[in-house]
């Protein structure tokens, strides 16, 4: 199971006490990412903290609180605040980058970093060439009509570098003046997936659209976490209009109310998706029409459409019942194989090209817990966690 972290008091000591507590799942996070800008970007881990930096004047003035929670967290890991920033703005910094990508500077940039010391993985040869894919998660969630016993749940798979599995932790905040937050992120990053104390919940998937990475906007894991600090489904709606995005996602958010909805969040906008009869399902496409219009063509490695597809079908047929143990076998899921929920690592291909389910997560609003299986779903328990 991953770590459970539980912070504390105001923004800087609570990050203190999460780099504290976390500082070797910290490094792990920047071995893994400083990877990634050199494979991706030709960027070294320098000149990575250097694009991070110029997002602190942004933060400041849209989540200070948080971009003193960083100070703090840099100051009990023993990193640079540039390296905390760079962890929490991984996604806008990558925006717009193509599926699969080996920038001709790569080489270069993993030279530079061994050569400064920066944190790395222990890389297992491939067995052959592959191709990767950058998709990331299934999401299936279902509220009233659709549930048993009139629960609201929102379920999803992270899909990302495997190797990233040793950095995640379950954070647990207490602040003294917004309602306590669990979260499962990875480690340096102020939240990803979660749930409150006033029954809001939160998922995240990928997208890609054209107008990626072309400015400086909203980082998504900021919004997830200003999200998690509201009292309501409608005030957490509003923040994601508060400025534009630089790199689109879906955020779905549920309440404990029965409120349900996909957020596909573009550069150009946001589109709300409202639930069907209490079901919903995304992936790594677009569903609305106007942000479809806009996004990149998916890869062919590309499983978005399988994994949507076989979601809203196993969501439809247990359609008045779904509870606990519906979600579970659809988050474990292996029909289409390999294209399929519940997916697998495959040896072929490099780890920074290779993907697959690193955890999956079901939030039951009601109980106001989270249950995680932290290894690919059907290889793990799903052990439940509470705020």
């Amino acid at each position: 199971m991953f770590p459970q972290i539980t912070i504390t008091g105001e923004p800087f000591e609570r990050g203190r006490q999460y780099g504290v507590a976390t500082a070797a799942q910290v490094r792990h996070s920047i071995a893994s990412y400083a990877r990634l800008f050199a494979y991706r970007r030709g960027l070294d881990w320098s000149a990575a903290q250097h694009e991070a930096l110029a997002y602190a004047p942004l933060l400041e003035e849209i989540a200070p609180d948080l971009l003193d929670e960083m100070r703090g967290i840099a100051a009990g890991a023993g990193r640079t605040l540039a390296e905390i920033i760079a962890l929490n703005v991984r996604t806008e910094l990558l925006a717009g980058v193509g599926v699969g990508v080996h920038h001709p500077e790569a080489t270069a940039a993993l030279a530079r970093n061994r050569a400064a010391g920066v944190p790395q993985h222990v890389e297992q040869p491939a067995t052959a060439n592959g191709a990767g894919d950058d998709g990331e998660c299934t999401t299936a969630a279902a509220a009233p009509p659709a549930t048993a016993n009139g629960g609201v749940w929102l379920a999803q798979t992270w899909d990302w570098q495997g190797d990233q599995r040793e950095a995640c932790v379950l954070l647990r905040i207490i602040s003294p003046d917004q309602p306590p937050i669990l979260t499962l992120t990875e480690a340096g990053m102020v939240a990803k997936i979660g749930l409150n104390g006033a029954g809001v919940a939160v998922g995240l998937n990928l997208l890609r659209s054209q107008a990626d990475g072309q400015r400086q906007g909203m980082p998504v894991h900021i919004l997830l976490r200003q999200m998690l600090q509201t009292t309501s489904v409608a005030a957490a709606r509003q923040l994601a209009e508060r400025i534009p995005a630089s790199g689109s996602s879906c955020i779905t958010l549920a309440g404990a109310g029965g409120e349900l909805m996909a957020l596909e969040i573009t550069p150009g906008g946001v589109a709300e998706l409202p639930a069907h009869e209490g079901l919903l399902a995304h992936a790594n496409h677009c569903l609305d029409a106007g942000a479809a219009a806009g996004e990149c063509a998916l890869e062919p490695t590309s499983t978005s459409r399988e994994r949507y597809g076989r979601a809203w079908e196993l969501l439809q047929a247990a359609a008045g019942q779904i509870d606990l143990a519906v979600l579970q076998r659809i988050l474990r899921d292996h029909e289409g194989a390999p294209r399929c929920i519940c997916r697998h690592p495959d040896p072929r291909i490099a780890a920074v090209d290779r993907n697959e389910s690193v955890c999956g997560v079901i939030i039951d609003l009601a109980a106001q817990t989270m249950h995680v299986a932290a290894n690919v779903p059907c290889l793990a328990p799903f052990v439940p966690v509470s705020i």
